[in-house]
């Protein structure tokens, strides 16, 4: 590309996460080329001074113009709920190397590429201590293992060129639609204390999330390996239910939900949304991960690139919180 400044394409950039990686790379002085699929929904990037190339990744023949011309690539493209399990690995591991196949033949040249994964690659904390990028991946849902082999496809193409990952936790900030729900439900003046609610939870707003991206993509990294980014604090579940309410200005209801309780809803729920052809908002598998410990180290990534969280989780939500009801979302 003519341009001066280094080029970064970013996958799935129409997103919650793809945008505001978009909206960061801008500001850090970047050339931005949203790869997006044919008749996406492009609100998220209205106002963004993007270039647009469309592709899809479960079609390879539609990415050799897409990935031509790139410094960096971010490999943001993927789905976090589907109504049937091969949709994650289609999506995930298939259209991942697709991607990075793609790449290799057409981009040869490519600084460095990053594949957004997730903690759920790596699993839930073992022995009540942080988990590293060291021990061995555990994933407890079908989403988690689709992370995990999608990790595992990109990171195989280390020998031809440099390529990372980056495992997130739970990720919210203004315009998600996942962790939402949590602050719909405690905006309605219930504390929602779900199984044991002394296990510890981490977590990563959007923006701190994008900032390491940044960070991680002109760092010193190692080819080939998996780095965590976080909050670098974890918390307890009634802890964050506790700022949710404070936030929210609702003393609030407590009302627990035992382990069993949550799950029979979760079954009830994953079945009720596929029978009228829907995607189910809680399953089986997602009740499994709630009722688990995420806590995880980001020495890593502070060593090999500098990445420190900056937005705790008491001013993280009050921002959040204050966007839903600026857009409406809640009343």
């Amino acid at each position: 590309m003519s341009s001066s400044l280094p080029t970064v394409l970013i996958t799935g950039a129409n997103g919650f996460v793809g945008s505001r990686l978009c909206r960061t790379f801008l500001e850090q002085n970047f050339k931005v080329v949203a790869g997006v699929r044919q008749n996406a929904d492009l609100s998220l990037l209205k106002e963004l001074n993007v270039e647009y190339r469309y592709g899809d990744i479960t079609q390879p023949e539609t990415l050799n113009d897409m990935v031509e011309g790139m410094d960096y690539i971010i490999h943001s493209a993927g789905v976090v709920k589907a109504r049937h399990n091969d949709t994650f690995f289609e999506v995930n591991e298939r259209g991942t190397r697709s991607l990075l196949e793609t790449v290799a033949t057409k981009c040869p040249e490519v600084k460095k590429v990053i594949y957004i994964s997730s903690a759920a690659a790596a699993g839930p904390t073992i022995n009540d201590r942080p988990i590293t990028e060291d021990d061995p991946p555990h994933p407890v849902s079908v989403y988690g293992e689709s992370k995990l082999v999608g990790e595992k496809t990109a990171l195989s193409f280390a020998g031809k060129m440099h390529v990372i990952a980056i495992r997130p936790p739970g990720i919210y900030g203004p315009g998600d639609r996942e962790i939402f729900t949590f602050f719909d439900i405690v905006n309605k003046g219930i504390r929602p204390l779900i199984g044991n609610v002394n296990r510890k939870l981490q977590l990563v707003h959007v923006d701190d999330l994008c900032r390491g991206v940044c960070m991680a993509t002109t760092g010193n990294t190692v080819s080939g390996e998996a780095y965590f980014i976080a909050e670098k604090r974890a918390y307890t579940m009634k802890e964050l239910v506790d700022v949710l309410a404070k936030t929210a200005g609702k003393k609030g209801i407590p009302i627990k939900f035992p382990a069993v309780i949550f799950k029979i809803i979760a079954f009830i729920s994953e079945f009720a949304f596929k029978a009228v052809g829907a995607t189910p908002m809680l399953t089986r598998d997602k009740a499994r991960e709630l009722h688990t410990s995420w806590e995880i180290s980001t020495e890593k990534a502070q060593r090999a690139f500098g990445f420190e969280s900056e937005i705790p989780f008491e001013r993280g939500s009050r921002e959040t919180y204050a966007w839903y009801r600026k857009e409406g979302w809640l009343k």
